[in-house]
């Protein structure tokens, strides 16, 4: 099994335009980045389908004035390429290099998720070196409809990996979870209907996140990255910070470790997410 691992140099092209400072080249391209869907359109099996899929969402006429507009920023957009092609061929290797581990994650996360044989190597994931993060971990999020879905790994600019350090297979487990709760109906609609029941508690608590999206967040990092399976595959201790989450990252910290001993009976009995675990969720949420 071989992930479906994308570089492309046009994908990595629009990302760097929107995230860099144009001013240099006294270029105005915010009429193009206002529509939300605009990042989803980077990522495709190749240049057509991306060019395809930006002009039928923003009009023929539109989609020539972007291509002439943003030609200038070729030359400059060069100059990184060079260097971070290189870096994310290494990534790429690495993670191919760590599917084993991955896998047997997985495996456990299909017994959670209550599905079977879910086809790794059927999602792109799409690698993306970004010049404006500033910190020394890569982000991932997913995209996901019934007809389609993929991931995205965005690289911070100079960052390679290093081989003995596991926590990017935990963040690609932690996307392939959502994905699998995706192909589960019953299971998503349990996500859905408890976030509903309490959702004007969790407006107040997730800093305008939508309820249901909130609840998934700390539901999946329950067990991966911050919970009991990155403890079991890769020894990682679990944060004992108890302190009243301010942010995301500290609420998915605290359900890790109030779910660890719950979290690591439902993965030795190959037991499915239900009712009962989200119910235990939400009295962490509530305690706090």
């Amino acid at each position: 099994m071989n992930l479906s691992i994308k570089i492309s140099r046009l994908s990595n092209f629009l990302f760097f335009i929107q995230k860099t400072d144009n001013t240099s080249v006294k270029l105005d391209l915010k009429k193009y980045f206002s529509n939300n869907d605009m990042e989803l359109l980077y990522y495709e099996k190749n240049d057509n389908k991306i060019w395809e899929q930006i002009k039928k969402t923003i009009g023929k006429q539109n989609q020539e004035e972007f291509k002439k507009n943003i030609s200038p920023l070729e030359f400059i957009f060069a100059k990184h390429w060079n260097k971070e092609e290189k870096i994310l061929f290494s990534w790429k290797k690495y993670f191919q290099d760590n599917k084993g581990p991955l896998q047997q994650i997985i495996f456990d996360i299909e017994k959670l998720s209550g599905i079977k044989n879910f086809k790794l190597s059927q999602v792109p994931i799409y690698l993306i070196s970004d010049p404006s993060l500033s910190d020394r971990e890569i982000h991932a999020w997913f995209s996901w409809t019934p007809e389609k879905s993929f991931m995205v790994v965005e690289i911070p600019h100079r960052l390679k990996p290093t081989l003995d350090y596991c926590f990017p297979i935990s963040i690609l487990a932690h996307e392939f979870f959502h994905l699998m709760i995706r192909e589960n109906k019953a299971l998503f609609s349990k996500i859905d209907r408890i976030a509903s029941d309490n959702k004007e508690l969790i407006k107040k608590l997730s800093n305008n996140m939508p309820p249901r999206l909130f609840v998934e967040e700390l539901l999946v990092s329950s067990f991966i990255p911050e919970g009991y399976l990155s403890e079991k595959y890769f020894n990682n201790q679990i944060c004992k910070d108890q302190s009243r989450p301010k942010s995301l990252l500290s609420w998915r910290k605290l359900a890790a470790f109030k779910l660890r001993d719950l979290a690591k009976i439902y993965i030795d009995r190959r037991q499915c997410i239900d009712n009962q675990y989200l119910k235990n969720l939400m009295e962490v949420i509530k305690q706090k």
